[in-house]
């Protein structure tokens, strides 16, 4: 961990707890009003994302001309995000497990699995960019049509050179030489094996590309859900910002449990750099939290649920012979 993330991080816990000591009883009441109107939605976009996620997973692992149930997927998919969700490895646990889990032989599944994460992980990475791009439009001219149109077509300008351009990533990496950040670097990577499999499959990775920003889309629009429950107006900039900033934070604190407190810390973060109440920015939090703990139970129930079968299927053979011995007598 770097100490720029670590100092990111402390930063964002530290805000989180200056408002929750300064929170008055009236902008308690207001936040748990916004989360009993945005958690079913939330958890319903959620369960379309994961179905997308999946889909796209499973355009990966036919391209390796493996056969594995949507299902066992989804499964697989929700309980290793669990594990990576509630401990300390994240990401380092999360995507072995998909690997062994999945059972199937190993270097297929293991290219299969890399493709996915890194197509999905690239348009991740793009959101965060455009939220923070977004900022200086905010702060400097405000939330007004001519620029909220402005950025639509400049987030389209970028997303159609980087569809059908060369790597404009490496471009940028190379410019910034040493200053370049890690997470760039890794980004232009990945933009560059993607590519390299888009030449050799691509319809299958134009597929995925484009699944997976719609799973963007539909994390982005929680933003839009919890603004309209708390009654704020809502402005494609700001949601944007407020999405890539809350996406900064969370790229940096997958290390941390849970990412107890860097949540709300870059929610209260990201609505006070919009130009809100920061301390409405506890409505994003709790309610991605709400939603991120009731998927996390559901993955480890699935998780022992599958461990019981195993240790079923294991002990229904060793007991044959025995029953055979029986019967000789």
């Amino acid at each position: 961990m770097k100490k720029g993330h670590l100092l990111m991080v402390l930063v964002g816990t530290a805000l989180f707890g200056w408002v929750i000591s300064h929170m008055r009883f009236s902008d308690a009441l207001q936040e748990f009003k916004a989360l009993r109107l945005a958690v079913p939605i939330v958890l319903a976009t959620s369960l379309c994302r994961l179905t997308l996620q999946t889909t796209a997973w499973s355009q990966a692992v036919k391209a390796q001309r493996l056969s594995i149930p949507a299902g066992r997927l989804m499964g697989v998919r929700v309980a290793s995000q669990s594990m990576g969700y509630l401990t300390v490895l994240g990401p380092v646990l999360s995507e072995p497990m998909k690997i062994k889990f999945l059972g199937t032989p190993a270097e297929p599944t293991i290219t299969a699995t890399a493709l996915d994460d890194g197509v999905y992980w690239f348009t991740s990475t793009l959101v965060g960019i455009a939220g923070w791009l977004c900022l200086p439009l905010i702060a400097a001219h405000g939330v007004n049509g001519l620029w909220v149109a402005s950025a639509i077509f400049a987030l389209l300008l970028i997303l159609f050179f980087i569809v059908h351009a060369k790597s404009l990533l490496f471009v940028l990496v190379r410019r910034l030489g040493n200053r370049s950040p890690r997470w760039l670097t890794r980004a232009a990577i990945l933009e560059s094996s993607i590519r390299g499999h888009r030449r050799q499959q691509p319809k299958i990775i134009s597929r995925m590309f484009w699944i997976d920003v719609l799973c963007q889309l539909l994390i982005a629009s929680e933003v839009v859900v919890v603004l309209w429950a708390l009654r704020l107006p809502i402005h494609l900039l700001s949601v944007i910002a407020i999405e890539g900033i809350t996406r900064g934070f969370k790229m940096v604190s997958g290390w941390i449990p849970a990412r107890l407190g860097s949540d709300e810390g870059g929610a209260i973060s990201a609505f006070a750099l919009a130009g809100f109440s920061p301390v409405l920015g506890l409505a994003l939090a709790l309610t991605r939290r709400v939603r991120d703990l009731l998927w996390a139970v559901i993955g480890l129930s699935w998780l022992l649920w599958r461990s019981r079968n195993a240790i079923q299927r294991e002990e229904v053979p060793a007991a044959r012979p025995g029953a055979i011995l029986k019967e000789a007598f």
